[in-house]
This record gives structure tokens, C-alpha cells and sequence, in this order.
């Protein structure tokens, strides 16, 4: 379905009897956006810029689709070493995430998927914080044993 849109929408851009209109571009290209498969959004995304030709459109009308594909697919940005996730479920607003293990969050640009601005976060060393913590470690050693490339965190809201 995918492919299909692509190449219905290249016909449309490429003939001169179809000029879309740039809130029926933005349409298009979100509809194709939403349907990229995990690990595919960038390859997509390049594809329908170059497509479209527009690089001030593209970066700033689907940059909330890239950030709902970032969160909904439980993306990894590589921090000092370690693969964070980036979820719905760690997200503290404004594009700043949270990482529980090593208590900091980071901005994170959903277009290039790269971390910055690091900031200390604490958290109270409660009960909550405590289950937290024995769930991330039962679910690390699964994952370990079974996904061996596989990421996992545990956060609490």
C-alpha cells in the first residue's frame, strides 16, 4: 500500500496537469509518514523529500508525525554507551525524555533522532521507584536471554 502511494504520488507531482497544494502535500505525505514500519521512518521520510522538493516543508510540517513515530515504536538514541528508549511513556513534554536507570533526561530531535541538553532528574526513592527498579531488572535478564540486540527500561509516571 505503501509503494502504491508513492508511485501515485510521484505520477501527481511529476505531470504538469496536477499542482497539489501544500495543505494537500502535507496530507499526502503524513498519510505515508504514519505508515512507515519501525525502522524505516528515515528512509521513507528521505524519499518523499526528495519527492517533494520542499526541505522547509518537510521539516516542519511532519515533524509531529516523526515524533509520534518515535514514541509509538519505542525508539533507541545511543547516550555514553547505552541504548535509551524513547516512548509516550518516558516523555516529559517539550521533546525532553527521561531516562529512569541513570535518573537525567535529554531534548531529543526527532528528525535526526539525536540526544542533547542533559539535565539531572531526580527521582524520590520510594516504593513506586523500588517496584520500578526489581521490574527493569527481571525484564532486562529476559530480554537479555532472548533478544539479545533487544532494549527495554521500566518507567513509572
Amino acid at each position: 500500500m505503501l509503494l502504491f502511494q508513492l508511485q501515485y504520488y510521484r505520477s501527481k507531482t511529476m505531470s504538469k496537469e496536477c499542482d497539489l497544494h501544500k495543505k494537500e502535500k502535507v496530507s499526502i505525505i503524513c498519510n505515508l509518514l504514519y505508515q512507515a514500519p519501525p525502522g524505516e521512518f528515515s528512509n521513507v521520510f528521505e524519499d518523499l523529500r526528495t519527492l517533494v522538493q520542499d526541505d522547509e516543508l518537510m521539516r516542519q510540517e511532519v515533524a509531529q508525525v516523526c515524533a509520534h513515530h518515535n514514541k509509538n515504536n519505542f525508539t533507541s538514541v545511543r547516550i555514553e554507551g547505552r541504548n535509551i528508549l524513547v516512548t509516550r511513556y518516558n516523555d516529559l513534554g517539550g521533546n525532553r525524555f527521561f531516562d529512569p536507570q541513570n535518573k537525567f533526561s535529554f531534548k531529543f530531535d526527532h528528525l535526526s533522532e539525536t540526544a542533547s541538553k542533559f539535565q539531572l532528574h531526580g527521582v524520590l526513592l520510594d516504593e513506586t521507584e523500588l517496584w520500578r527498579r526489581a521490574l527493569n531488572s527481571a525484564l532486562k535478564a529476559y530480554v537479555s536471554s532472548y533478544f539479545p540486540s533487544g532494549d527495554c527500561s521500566v518507567a513509572h509516571q
